[in-house]
C-alpha cells in the first residue's frame, strides 16, 4: 500500500505544470515597439522638415553600422514632419548619428534600460534623449515619446 502511496504522489508531483506564464506563440507575436519622435524647429517654432529646410527624403538614422532611411513617415497622419524612431539599442547610453542634409549630422545619445524580452525582442524603457549635447525634455506623445528640439 505504501508503495502505491508513493507511486501516485511521484506522478501527481511530475504531472504538475506551472501555468502561470502562458506560452507565447512566437511566429504568431507582434511586438509593439515604443518609439520616440523628433520634432525640428526654428527659434520661431517653424517645423524645419515641413518648410523644406531639411527634406524629409534625405533625412537617415545611422546607429550601430547600419543607415536607417525613410525615418520620416509625412503620409501619416499625426506624425507628418516628424523624425520617427523604435527604441532600440542596448541597455545604457546608445549613440545615434541623424544626418539631416550631406553638411548636417546631429549626435542624439538614448540612455535606455532593458524592462522585458519576449520572442527575441527586448523592450526598452527610455530614460533620457541628449540631443547634440543638450537634455531634451520628453513628451507623452500617445504611449510613446516626443522632443521637441530647437536649432
Amino acid at each position: 500500500m505504501k508503495f502505491f502511496l508513493l507511486l501516485f504522489c511521484s506522478i501527481s508531483l511530475f504531472s504538475c505544470k506551472n501555468d502561470d506564464e502562458p506560452e507565447i506563440d512566437c511566429a504568431l507575436y507582434d511586438p509593439f515597439i515604443s518609439s520616440l519622435f523628433i520634432k525640428l524647429i526654428d527659434s520661431e517654432g517653424q517645423n524645419l522638415i515641413e518648410n523644406n529646410t531639411y527634406i524629409a527624403d534625405d533625412i537617415t538614422l545611422l546607429f550601430n553600422g547600419y543607415t536607417y532611411t525613410n525615418v520620416v513617415f509625412n503620409d501619416v497622419q499625426g506624425i507628418e514632419n516628424l523624425i520617427s524612431l523604435n527604441l532600440i539599442g542596448v541597455d545604457g547610453d546608445n549613440t545615434l548619428k541623424i544626418k539631416l542634409s550631406k553638411e548636417v549630422t546631429d549626435t542624439l545619445i538614448l540612455n535606455l534600460t532593458a524592462e522585458s524580452q519576449v520572442c527575441g525582442w527586448t523592450f526598452f524603457t527610455l530614460n533620457s534623449a541628449t540631443y547634440n549635447g543638450v537634455l531634451q525634455q520628453m513628451e507623452d506623445f500617445n504611449g510613446n515619446h516626443l522632443i521637441t528640439v530647437i536649432k
